[in-house]
């Protein structure tokens, strides 16, 4: 799940970015630039540093985990997929276990 392609979230943050340092750089030969807060443009201040923002979505990796499901019938045992995986039990599973 790791090596899922970016998302179109991230697309539009990476744009963000890079029209605010285009904007930047387009107004570098004037004397007194007038530049916004990069704020909400893919920049997100933590600290005292900019820090950008990747993705405002949930990680897809593990938004998927929650659809993952085991086929166990009267409660978890050693074959429980969820379980050798060293997962929790979703609302997705039939089974009943306590690990939920």
């Amino acid at each position: 799940m790791e090596s899922i392609p970016p998302t179109q979230d991230a697309l539009l943050q990476h744009t963000k970015r890079a029209a605010y340092q285009s904007q930047t750089w387009c107004t570098s030969d004037e004397p007194f630039q007038d530049i916004t807060s990069p704020e909400g443009i893919g920049r997100t201040k933590e600290e005292d540093t900019w820090q950008p923002v990747w993705i405002t979505l949930p990680v897809s990796s593990k938004a998927c985990l929650e659809l993952v499901n085991c086929e166990c019938k009267k409660g978890c045992t050693a074959r429980c997929s969820c379980r050798r995986a060293n997962w929790k039990c979703t609302a997705l599973c039939s089974c009943n276990c306590a690990h939920k």
